[in-house]
């Protein structure tokens, strides 16, 4: 509940501190003292839209501020602006804070943190709710007179029975618009992939295979180069002429160093090292010989080999810079052919799946409806008893439906609708031209769902516009009765109302130093007999209007 407001440099007033108990609390005051005032204040904290010109006149920016008593379960969208904000509430209290500035921005903080007007709106509509004359009332939305049957009726099993299955529905559709987009751009594509894919596979690349090629068609491409290299090397090692080859070289020289160990021992070493080098030189000799004589000279191999590298150049340069790159974009292309066929066989499937979802829906859809339409008769009785005893004695209200396409909320369209006068077709309450008659209905429906509306404060103005005598009583009585469940707030001009409440605040306007101030202030015994006695006649200080204003004090509560 509002438990405290602050308000500085906003309109007529300069600075002031409401404290508001819990219960039923009436403001009143002379015409143009600056009830209002209090009402524009509090529809900041609702994100309303700022004017600049309400700052006081002067000053730079004006603030409001107020701070709310929270019991859990906390509202869902505070829940999930904390969490998101990582902040948590100390002592259950939520501090809401406003600020308007002369450059026309406005700042909005939320228990100390800063935050955006979209966001106070959502948080503020479900900590109070203000019924004046087209301020705001959140009872004209569709989407909240729905919330409201639903919350009446207490439909909160059929609704997640059938939101559940609205969203396994919705699922399964994004599903199909995903899988058969896939499926579109598959088939675009199936032509290029399976020339592709025929191509890679007739042609069967292995990785590496580009490098080998290339180097045996090198290879071959030298062969009279690499056959007389060869040719020559065999001569020099053991084919030279006149013992001119190195295995000649080579024994000529063991031999003579043989006869010099005959003299010189020491030299046998050479001996050795030169049987190893012969040994040596002899293997190398018989590998090149061989060499040689493996080697052939193929025209018709060269040209296969030199086809068989083009046409792995032809893949590599269509599908891919390497072999490997070739190879993978035929394992993506099979894949990709294999998921059309695939994908055509899931369609199929999924069609079906959808086709019962949507049954469910429906089955879902009708069992919420019924629900909701059996809660909306005996609530559009109740509210149309309490308005007889508001004043409305003719008047008819009902709630009408229509059936939509199915979405979050169902398939109900929901309109609360009011014949005021005989004789006057039906309609929506959003339509009804009188602010004192729409105060009436929203306050006949508060009343209804007293016990199931969430909203803790609830805050009205004009409700007494154009009632008086014993309606004016009854009007009282129902606000009681709301006081039991809801924190109520009321501005009001009639004294049979103010009586009745457990807190009376009092607006007045001071001028000093030809500045004007609005204050307020609780009065108490005396002081509200005398406001209670104003407001019965206009005179706070005649012996009759103050034994009246006592008596209706004294059985305020009979």
């Amino acid at each position: 509940m509002l438990e405290r407001l602050e308000i500085h440099n906003y309109a007529l007033i300069e600075d002031c501190a409401i404290e508001f108990p819990d219960g039923f609390t009436v403001i009143t005051g002379e015409t143009g003292a600056g009830k209002s005032i209090i009402l524009g204040a509090l529809s900041l904290l609702l994100g309303e839209k700022t004017e600049v010109q309400s700052i006081r006149s002067g000053q730079k920016s004006a603030t409001v501020r107020a701070s709310f008593a929270l019991t859990p379960p906390y509202p869902s969208n505070l829940v999930a602006y904390l969490e998101r904000e990582g902040i948590s509430i100390e002592e259950e209290s939520l501090i809401v804070s406003r600020t308007i500035k002369n450059s026309g921005r406005s700042s909005v903080s939320l228990q100390g943190r800063l935050s955006s007007r979209s966001e106070l709106a959502a948080i503020g509509k479900e900590l109070l709710d203000i019924s004046a004359q087209r301020d705001h009332q959140s009872l004209l939305s569709g989407a909240n007179q729905l919330a409201v049957l639903d919350t009446y009726g207490n439909c909160t099993e059929e609704k997640n029975a059938y939101r559940s299955a609205y969203e396994s529905y919705q699922a399964l559709k994004a599903e199909l618009e995903k899988k058969k987009q896939q499926l579109e751009q598959s088939q675009k594509e199936e032509d290029f992939l399976r020339f592709a894919v025929d191509e890679i596979a007739k042609i069967d690349p292995k990785v590496g295979e580009d490098d080998q090629i290339t180097e045996q068609v090198r290879v071959i491409a030298s062969y009279e180069q690499i056959h007389e290299s060869l040719s020559s090397a065999i001569r020099a090692l053991h084919e030279g002429e006149m013992g001119a080859s190195a295995l000649a070289s080579l024994a000529l020289a063991r031999t003579q160093i043989m006869n010099a160990t005959k003299a010189d021992p020491s030299l046998d070493e050479y001996v050795s090292r030169l049987e190893s080098a012969t040994i040596e030189i002899e293997d190398i000799y018989e590998s090149i010989r061989d060499y040689r004589s493996s080697m052939s000279y193929s025209e018709e191999e060269l040209d296969r080999l030199q086809g068989r590298l083009a046409s792995l150049q032809r893949l590599k340069k269509k599908y891919g810079h390497t072999i490997e790159a070739v190879c993978s974009f035929y394992q993506e292309s099979q894949s990709r052919l294999n998921f059309t066929e695939e994908q055509e066989i899931w369609l199929s499937k999924l069609e079906k799946q959808i086709a019962g979802a949507a049954d469910l829906v429906e089955s879902k859809a009708q069992i919420l409806s019924e629900k909701r339409r059996n809660a909306a008769q005996i609530l559009a009785f109740q509210v149309e008893q309490k308005l007889k005893t508001l004043g409305m004695k003719e008047a008819i209200f009902a709630i009408t439906f229509a059936q939509v396409q199915p979405g979050p909320q169902g398939i109900d369209e929901v309109s609360y609708e009011i014949c005021a006068n005989p004789g006057i077709e039906m309609r929506s309450i959003k339509d009804v031209a009188s602010g004192g008659e729409l105060s009436r209905i929203m306050l006949a429906v508060k009343t209804s769902l007293s016990e199931s509306d969430a909203v803790p404060t609830l805050i009205f103005d004009e409700v007494d516009a154009g009632i008086g005598g014993s309606v004016a009583i009854s009007v009282a009585d129902q606000l009681v009765n709301l006081s039991h469940s809801h924190q109520v707030i009321v501005i009001t001009h009639l004294a049979s109302i103010a009586s009745k409440a457990d807190t009376h605040l009092v607006v007045h306007k001071e001028i000093r130093n030809q500045m004007s101030y609005s204050m307020i202030r609780s009065v108490e015994k005396e002081e509200r007999q005398k406001e209670i006695a104003r407001m019965l006649s206009g005179d706070d200080s005649s012996s009759e209007s103050l034994g009246h204003a006592k008596k209706l004090l004294q059985t305020r509560r009979s």
